[in-house]
């Protein structure tokens, strides 16, 4: 080891313990000191706007406290890890993967971090773009049910502005192992061509599936296609930018989504379209027209859930607590699809939400909670029917169900969770 020019210390453990590297450390903490003294300026100055990021998230708890209706301690323990949980996105979007001359394709959401209204279902992909250049996204198509790949348009959202161009899956041409090249640019293309516009600034690939355990994730990547420059080495600057971002979006967030459940609070327990009542471009899935409801189920009640689902692409039930969040979909029942929801003889859709298993197969299981969102999405459907809502007692919940309802017993229901453990595996790739 070296320190002053012809200057040498033996720090092994034998010549330290001896005594004989004292000397060496002593001489080396005086190095650190002076060195420490030199920087500073430069640390009380980083420490100083790190404080100024922290202050931000606390200021994003707190909104988030003021702006909740949901006050328990559980409602109110888990909206301090949803801003926790969400500061690893703004990082993402903000730091690692933000730079559209070097794109990176990234996990929004997952088991780990939610927002808006993730889907049980989904997996959600990303990157950054800027119509200057030219991208090639290729791979392998996989087989979810549903597969949309977006533009984001610049905006006032957390999340941007409207959606631009869309290439879905039913258009998207494979070969016959399903492999594929797409080209994004702003000029035209053979093949696989989605147009990039000056407003754009991210892509958004969405994966609905239906049968967890077989349908297949995308297996992609994504580049700059012509010379880019080498990745720019990280800067303090980059970095303090990134984390003064992140800290500003977190808080953005939080009031945004707020600001929108408090629109379906008005309405308890009904459903309303999601673009009818907002008008929103940017939150609402491509091919679909979502509607959302503000679940309220006091304890001791459970909420009935009767419609006919559509013929569609994909549909779906997806069930979220006061933050709007799934529930813990490795663990509990937040929703349900296409494929592992269970239909009466007659084609009918019966959901119910309850703090104890019903024992009907379509249970969402609230969690712990009492109040949050709930959403369905008909993707290409033919029609929108509306679901018809109805809060009972849980003791008489059998009273105001069909007679012959079917039913779902305890072993019934172990199997129906470990199939759909089995499915986060694959799709998240986690054996």
């Amino acid at each position: 080891m070296e320190g002053e020019p012809g200057v040498s210390f033996d720090l092994s453990r034998r010549n330290v313990f001896a005594g004989g590297g004292l000397a060496a450390l002593a001489g080396l903490v005086g190095i650190n000191a002076a060195v420490a003294s030199t920087a500073s300026g430069g640390d009380d100055a980083l420490l100083a706007e790190f404080d100024a990021v922290l202050q931000k998230t606390g200021e994003a708890a707190k909104l988030a406290f003021a702006r909740s209706t949901a006050r328990r301690p559980l409602d109110r323990a888990t909206g301090l890890l949803h801003i926790l949980n969400n500061l690893a996105l703004g990082l993402a979007f903000h730091i690692h993967d933000g730079d559209p001359q070097h794109p990176e394709l990234f996990r929004y959401m997952g088991p780990d971090r939610k927002q808006g209204g993730d889907n049980q279902d989904a997996l959600y992909l990303g990157f950054a773009v800027d119509a200057a250049h030219t991208y090639r996204l290729y791979g392998n198509r996989g087989s979810a049910k549903y597969l949309s790949i977006t533009t984001v348009e610049h905006g006032p959202t957390p999340w941007g502005g409207a959606m631009g161009a869309a290439l879905y899956g039913r258009d998207l041409k494979t070969d016959a192992n399903g492999d594929f090249e797409i080209i994004l640019s702003a000029t035209p293309h053979a093949g696989n061509w989605i147009k990039l516009s000056p407003r754009d600034f991210r892509i958004t690939i969405r994966q609905f599936f239906a049968d967890w355990e077989n349908e297949r994730p995308m297996r992609a990547r994504v580049e700059l296609v012509g010379e880019a420059p080498p990745p720019p080495v990280m800067s303090a600057e980059r970095i303090m930018s990134g984390l003064r971002a992140t800290g500003e979006w977190i808080e953005s967030t939080i009031l945004f989504w707020q600001q929108a459940m408090d629109m379906f609070r008005r309405t308890p327990n009904q459903f309303v379209s999601w673009r009818k009542l907002t008008g929103d471009k940017v939150n609402a899935t491509p091919g679909g027209d979502p509607a959302c409801a503000y679940w309220n189920v006091p304890a001791g009640q459970a909420l009935i859930m009767r419609t006919r689902p559509p013929q569609c692409e994909f549909w779906n039930i997806e069930f979220n607590n006061p933050w709007w969040e799934t529930m813990d979909y490795r663990n509990r029942l937040s929703g349900t699809n296409m494929h592992h929801a269970v239909l009466e003889e007659d084609g009918e859709l019966i959901v119910v939400i309850a703090h104890e298993d019903p024992g009907v197969p379509n249970w969402l299981d609230t969690s712990g909670f009492v109040e949050g969102m709930v959403g369905r999405r008909w993707i290409f459907a033919d029609s929108l029917p509306e679901i018809e809502c109805r809060l009972v007692p849980h003791s008489a919940l059998l009273d105001h169900l069909p007679k012959g309802v079917k039913r779902m017993t305890p072993a019934e229901r172990r199997t129906q969770m470990s199939a759909l453990r089995n499915g986060i595996y694959n799709r998240f790739n986690w054996m």
